[in-house]
């Protein structure tokens, strides 16, 4: 696709054709963009901005819609690129590689990505039920190999041990009164280290600020060894096991 073809997209079709790309067929219902495992997708241009270096900055957002979600959740996509239509369709990759793929699971009876499973006891039944944390993609960044002498006794792995539960086992705490519940809840995870030592957290719950956790993800970067400017990202689900 020709830049000038693209420019004549909608947000909606430049979204269909992105999930095109990556092999998610889509069809369009109104406003809304309906896969096949019934995730509905709404997407809205939250900043549109002119960079003085001749690159564009977007901001957008997807709202997901789906039986198991009691009304919606939604998250940002923040990206950058020499044109708009370059920065939008980057942002919609980056989702889709990521948030989309642990939702397109989590609404699944079975699960294919790693998960953790938690069983409780419905205070006023007495009837056990399960949650399951569904553990997606990870995004990691290093500056540079933290040095072998900053690792850990025992530990060559440059990766320093970062796995698909990291995140969240991290920052678990915060998240108690979540996973008792029956929502179906989407969970954004971010935590970083600048190149000076700078530390910063954020956690979103189905695209809504919760602070609650950015004590715990704050601690847990206190325990990298330094590798110079390094962030960590993931999406999980919390769910209801069926």
């Amino acid at each position: 696709m020709t830049e000038s073809e693209s420019s004549t997209l909608t947000l909606q079709q430049l979204l269909a054709h992105t999930l095109d790309e990556l092999g998610i067929a889509t069809e369009e219902q109104g406003q809304r963009l309906v896969l096949e495992d019934g995730l509905q997708l709404v997407p809205h241009v939250v900043d549109i901005a002119a960079q003085s270096d001749e690159h564009w900055r977007t901001s957008t957002v997807i709202e997901v819609y789906h039986p198991l979600i009691e009304d919606v959740l939604f998250e940002y996509q923040h990206s950058g690129g020499r044109s708009q239509i370059t920065s939008l369709h980057d942002g919609f990759n980056q989702w889709a590689r990521m948030d989309l793929v642990t939702l397109r699971d989590a609404v699944q009876p079975e699960l294919q990505r790693p998960s953790m499973g938690i069983g409780y006891t419905d205070e006023a039944t007495g009837q056990p039920y399960q949650r399951q944390v569904v553990l997606g993609p990870t995004g990691h960044y290093q500056q540079r190999p933290p040095e072998a002498s900053a690792l850990p006794d025992g530990h060559e792995d440059d990766d320093h041990d970062f796995c698909p539960c990291c995140l969240f086992s991290n920052s678990m705490q915060a998240f108690s009164d979540q996973l008792q519940s029956r929502e179906f809840l989407g969970v954004r995870l971010y935590a970083a280290r600048d190149s000076q030592g700078e530390i910063s957290a954020d956690c979103r719950i189905n695209g809504e600020d919760f602070p609650a956790a950015l004590p715990y993800l704050k601690a847990y970067v206190q325990t990298w060894p330094d590798a110079g400017l390094e962030f960590r990202k993931q999406y999980v689900v919390i769910r209801n096991q069926p």
